[in-house]
């Protein structure tokens, strides 16, 4: 990638990362973040996915132990479900990603990951090794302990293979095997450009949990306790108490958490490594006598912590600063650069000092001219002169060196106590500036894989701002860096001061009406197409390719965009071929320049984790189908991240989404079926208690249909069918596995669609998950699947005659299935609705 010429600033492993935004800390916890200073280990705890952490045992290493303690997930847990909004695969790993950057910024753990894509569950070690090129991610959990350096490893789960996701095995699997490995210099050779060999103390399995769990009292291996209930009078609360506070930003989960107090038992199995003896950090130096200098730095640090002044904590910079030239002839080392920081960040905090660099928009584009108002405050007496001010620019491809945009040097400014400075920071965005999109999505990945050429990346410990502005702040003669992120600051009525990290978007960006447009026939459909300027003034044209067989008509491809009327809607017409078939319709736009745009944009805006977007190629999937339908109109009561009524309507039926409150069997006729959504119990109180209204509107004749439901204690209804079912937590994983269809002669499988072998196939990530173990004899069971080396799954879909209608519940996949277009699983899902209807 080529850029117009600029600094380029390098911060390479021997240079400092610069402290990050979260300036301001009351003095207790200022005081304790020097008592953290004293101690110079590190531990590496790691697991699958977002959530699997342990948060208590988290909190309790990095915050009482001291510890420099990181968790590594191998993945961002995009193959999950989202209880908040309807985003799957990458836009929900996006979710969880961030949500476990803001789950750390409460434990005061670090947040590292691996290449490894979370594509659904997995009943096996062997099938998640399989999709995940074990080689690839066996590779980055070994960078991952070379760059970290814990002296000790703690895994999640157990690397034996048993009942459990094999992720979650795996997980452990690879850190065990990483353990050794990253001490090889053979392994890997690679990697030993950038970081060195390394090798752990031990490592442990966090096992048997805080009430023991089968097999303690039989386990042979050394087992290590920790009391992690402890309270921490320097933060005013308890390590399980925070752990409950970060398990709550899980919240596309549902992992909400109250806290709970008192003692907390944690058990540590040795694994491999040195026997600990009773003391997990056994032979591991934590003091830094392990470094030249070590007993006067600490001497130091002593000296700070005990003239520490609640009422003037500035006090103890003189001292810091000392220490901040005593660290800087350390041998370099992450833990060095990391404790660095941490004694920036100190620093900064003692004197309350405040940088905010301001955009008036957050939204920027290419080539753009831009002014950042940068304001600065010291809020202590210790003396402050600011000698530069630079804005860099976040490039994946190139990180860790960043893209200097401007520099103020020599500014030799003074900040007296309590003034508010300002100062203007203006330059002009390259033409080819990187665009803001999650980086792992910048090429798409493969089924278990995301892609990325710089392994440097896998050290981030959090995703860089895409514009930050570092302050250069002369204190006591130290020179601090102090960056913070380029942002609106907008003032909002309700909220109050609310910050929007500024992001650089396409000049042009494409949306359509649809992602998927499905054709029952051969009669033609309108797309609508829109074109959106952020630059204001763009004309130029529309461009459509379409599949093979397919006709177009685009109305009117040219547009005319200004400030004032920023976007256009292009009408095209699709017309399908007679037989069934399916392809992409790509769109892309040319300005009047012939510069080219074919990215859209999906914004993903929770307050939890502030506003992201994906960026990717505007395309339609187009399905023709052959399909039959009996019965129009239907009630949707909506489950989680439930869009299957969206498909319905793409083919023609008619939708009402009905709230729980109103299910009433007089609201419900005129209904041909009813749809309970994915989840629907566990999302809904009330729901079990309506029921009843539910089965007279069958009774009478009318089709409900009953998608999968959890077994969890936190559902907010409790399942209801109107003969017994009883669910479990059966699952068919493996997508590509044999349906067999039990009873051939069934409606289901042939009004008014026939349904075939063939109907089965390309069905995405699973078959179905929450399977019925049991049921009544009024049920007839229709499909049966296994994955490999387990018996048959017989409870997908089961239906029952009612009275005068017809009720099914189904743990198949169809939430996945349909809104990807999956033609095979859309005639199937027709066939429920028709029960009944003509059959």
């Amino acid at each position: 990638m080529s850029y117009s010429p600029r600094t380029v600033l390098i911060l390479t492993a021997m240079s400092l990362s610069p402290v990050l935004i979260g300036q301001s800390l009351p003095s207790s916890e200022i005081l304790h973040e020097l008592h953290k200073l004293k101690t110079v280990g590190s531990v590496l705890f790691v697991a699958a996915h977002p959530d699997d952490e342990n948060t208590a045992l988290l909190a309790y290493l990095a915050q009482e132990e001291k510890l420099d303690t990181a968790y590594l997930a191998l993945t961002r847990g995009g193959g999950g479900q989202n209880l908040i909004g309807s985003e799957l695969k990458e836009g929900l790993g996006l979710i969880r990603a961030n949500e476990l950057f803001q789950a750390r910024k409460l434990d005061g753990a670090k947040q590292l990951f691996t290449r490894a894509r979370d594509f659904g569950y997995s009943k096996n070690p062997e099938d998640t090794l399989e999709n995940w090129q074990e080689e690839k991610v066996l590779g980055d959990v070994v960078y991952a302990v070379r760059s970290f350096k814990p002296d000790v490893i703690i895994t999640r789960f157990n690397p034996a293979a048993g009942p459990t996701h094999g992720h979650h095995t795996v997980s452990a699997q690879l850190a065990l095997k990483a353990f050794s490995l990253a001490a090889d210099s053979t392994q890997f050779p690679e990697q030993l450009e950038h970081v060195g060999i390394h090798q752990a103390k031990r490592i442990f399995w966090n096992g048997y949990g805080r009430r023991g769990g089968g097999g303690l009292s039989s386990e042979k291996r050394e087992i290590v306790e920790l009391e992690i209930g402890k309270y921490n009078p320097y933060l005013g609360t308890s390590y399980t108490e925070i752990s409950a506070r970060s398990r709550s930003m899980h919240k596309s989960q549902g992992f909400g958490r109250a806290g709970s107090r008192g003692g907390q038992l944690e058990r540590l199995v040795l694994l491999e490594g040195a026997a600990a003896e009773g003391d997990f950090l056994n032979g591991v130096d934590t003091s830094w006598k392990r470094f030249p200098d070590g007993e006067k730095l600490n001497d130091l640090l002593e000296k700070a912590i005990g003239d520490f002044d609640f009422a003037a904590p500035w006090k103890t910079v003189p001292e810091l600063a000392k220490l901040d030239a005593l660290m800087e002839t350390l041998p370099e080392s992450k833990l060095t650069r990391s404790k660095r920081a941490a004694l920036h960040r100190v620093i900064i905090a003692s004197m309350g000092i405040h940088v905010q660099a301001r955009s008036e928009n957050s939204y920027l584009t290419p080539g753009e001219d831009v002014v950042l108002e940068v304001e600065l405050v010291n809020r202590s007496p210790v003396g402050v002169t600011l000698r530069s001010l630079e804005a860099r620019l976040f490039d994946s491809d190139q990180w860790p060196a960043s893209i200097g945009l401007e520099r103020i040097e020599k500014l030799n400014k003074s900040l007296e106590a309590d003034r508010v400075e300002n100062v203007e920071l203006g330059f002009k965005l390259p033409a080819d500036v990187p665009l803001t999109q999650p980086f792992w999505l910048k090429t798409p990945p493969d089924a278990g894989i995301y892609h990325f050429e710089n392994e440097r990346l896998l050290e981030l410990e959090n995703v860089p701002s895409p514009i930050e502005v570092t302050a250069e702040l002369e204190i006591e003669g130290r020179v601090i860096p102090l960056s913070v992120p380029a942002i609106e600051r907008v003032s909002d009525p309700i909220k109050g001061e609310v910050h929007k990290i500024v992001a650089i978007r396409p000049e042009l960006v494409l949306a359509t009406d649809s992602a998927v447009t499905l054709f029952e026939d051969t009669k033609p459909k309108w797309i609508e197409v829109s074109v959106t300027s952020n630059v204001g003034d763009q004309s130029g044209s529309l461009n459509v390719i379409a599949p093979n067989g397919w006709t177009i008509e685009v109305e009117n491809p040219d547009f005319a965009l200004t400030k004032r009327n920023p976007s256009a809607v292009i009408g095209v017409t699709v017309t399908p071929p007679e037989e069934g078939s399916e392809g992409l319709l790509s769109f892309h736009a040319t300005n009047a320049k012939g510069a080219r745009f074919e990215l859209g944009s999906q914004p993903i805006d929770y307050e939890h984790i502030g506003r992201q977007a994906i960026l990717s190629k505007v395309q339609t999937k187009l399905v023709r189908l052959d399909l039959k339908r009996a019965g129009n109109r239907i009630a949707c009561i909506v489950g989680v991240g439930d869009t299957i009524p969206e498909t319905l309507q793409r083919i023609g039926y008619e939708i009402d989404r009905i709230p729980v409150e109103e299910i009433a069997r007089e609201r419900l006729v005129g209904y041909d079926t009813v749809i309970l959504g994915p989840r629907v119990f566990d999302a809904h109180a009330g729901l079990d208690k309506r029921f009843d209204e539910l089965l007279a509107y069958v009774e009478a004749g009318g089709t409900v249909i009953s998608q999968f439901n959890t077994t969890s204690f936190r559902t907010k209804s409790s399942f209801t069918a109107p003969y017994p079912i009883k669910l479990s937590r059966d699952r068919v994983s493996e997508e590509k596995v044999e349906m067999r269809i039990l009873q051939p002669d069934h409606p289901i499988f042939n009004i008014p669609n026939r349904i075939v072998k063939g109907d089965f196939d390309n069905w995405i990530q699973e078959r179905g998950l929450y399977y019925a173990s049991s049921w009544d004899d009024s049920y007839a069971s229709l499909l049966s699947a296994n994955d490999r080396g387990e018996p048959a799954r017989d409870g997908g879909l089961l239906v029952a005659q009612y009275g005068k209608g017809w009720y099914a519940y189904t743990g198949l996949s169809f939430f996945r299935q349909l809104p990807e277009g999956n033609a095979g699983a859309i005639r199937l899902f027709v066939n429920l609705i028709s029960l009944g209807h003509g059959n």
